[in-house]
């Protein structure tokens, strides 16, 4: 059994209101059942550390994620990372994450997440135009984001990261290229530029398909995306993965576990996990309903609604798939050893990615080219 420190994600499933893009396992509202649920969150992490995978072993990253973590009282999070500490341990220098909406913090709520042991403050800006807030049904303004970097400067933050979108319905070049300036100049640490998506059962899916909402055309997505590699590049943010950028020394280090093929503990109602042992792997997932998943904790302990045990073939294949987002890619040695098989051998086609420029071997790593992450999702797919 492995003692290597793993990547801890707690679920909180819900915001004041659900934007109609979103897809997570997220309900509204504005004041959500705390105690019951963080009482089941506490109780869970604990019957986890009682057995295999997870006994004897330190959370190396905490992620505090949703939803909107930030409507969670300070009391209550440090609750949660006081029963982590306590619990598993968390490495010394571990970098513990809260997701928040900028219209739901103050200075004074900050400085107590700060005071719980909350290090790193990622921001859902999205974007910095009131229009495209509406469009993506966000309920806070630009002066929130502002406002809310600011208070968590003064509050001692020195990990800020700001979530924002492009490639939303109406939006032109200019305007993601404002929204791009107006996040640099608050300075964070990271910044996570996404496309906007329109996944199955969400509002905006059934929007477009009716005509309601007009996606940004194929070309001008590609010339927003072209726009945020160059302009955090030239500000020195350093893409790391797909859709992830960051100063030197501040990629994400929690999120990386989910790329590079590492166990993690999921808590929460809905929330994933994933363990190598037993080889080659096995994923689990949580009752969704956060009705159901408080009933199942005490009931039983855990709360697991479904799980799936992988098969040789489909953790290769999930391993490239999640480690070709990372700029650093693949490392061929790790491959090795965890499948005991070279990646050539068990993915013939890797030459074909070769020759067609989209990916490239070196430093005993496969990573895709500047090419190939213009089709890095379907460059991806081909593994799985």
């Amino acid at each position: 059994m492995t003692a290597e420190p793993f990547a801890l994600y707690v679920h909180v499933p819900w915001c004041r209101h659900v934007c109609p893009y979103c897809d997570f396992n997220v309900y509204p509202s504005a004041e959500p059942p705390e105690r019951s649920y963080v009482e089941a969150v506490v109780a869970e992490l604990r019957a986890w550390a009682r057995g295999a995978p997870w006994r004897g072993r330190c959370a190396k990253t905490v992620y505090l994620g949703g939803g909107t973590p930030s409507l969670l009282s300070p009391a209550a999070i440090a609750t949660v990372l006081d029963a982590v500490a306590h619990t598993f341990g968390i490495a010394g220098s571990a970098e513990v994450t809260l997701e928040a909406n900028p219209g739901t913090v103050t200075r004074e709520r900050l400085a107590g997440y700060r005071a719980a042991g909350v290090n790193r403050l990622s921001l859902g800006a999205q974007s910095f135009h009131a229009e495209h807030l509406r469009t993506l049904g966000r309920d806070h303004g630009a002066a929130d984001v502002r406002a809310a970097a600011a208070a968590a400067r003064a509050t001692g933050f020195a990990n800020l990261s700001l979530d924002l979108i492009f490639a939303v319905p109406g939006q032109t070049l200019a305007e993601w290229e404002d929204d791009l300036e107006a996040a640099l100049a608050l300075g964070p640490e990271h910044v996570s530029a996404y496309t906007l998506t329109y996944e199955p059962g969400t509002p905006f899916h059934a929007w477009r398909a009716s005509g309601r909402l007009r996606a940004v055309e194929e070309d001008g997505e590609a010339a927003m995306a072209e726009a945020a590699l160059g302009r955090l590049a030239a500000a020195d943010y350093a893409r790391y993965e797909v859709s992830s950028f960051a100063r030197p020394g501040f990629a994400s280090r929690h999120n990386t576990s989910y790329w590079d093929g590492s166990d993690y503990l999921g808590l929460g109602a809905g929330a994933h996990s994933f363990s190598a042992e037993p080889a080659p792997g096995r994923r689990w997932t949580n009752e969704r309903l956060p009705e159901r998943y408080v009933a199942a904790v005490r009931e039983r302990g855990t709360a697991v609604a479904t799980e799936e045990r992988l098969s040789p073939a489909q953790a290769r294949g999930e391993f490239c798939f999640t480690g070709l987002r990372q700029a650093a890619g693949v490392d061929l040695e790790r491959f090795w050893r965890r499948f005991g098989v070279a990646l050539d051998a068990a993915f013939p086609h890797l030459e074909r990615l070769i020759a067609d420029g989209l990916v490239e071997v070196s430093g005993g790593r496969v990573r895709l080219t500047a090419r190939g992450f213009r089709f890095a999702d379907s460059v991806a797919a081909s593994f799985v």
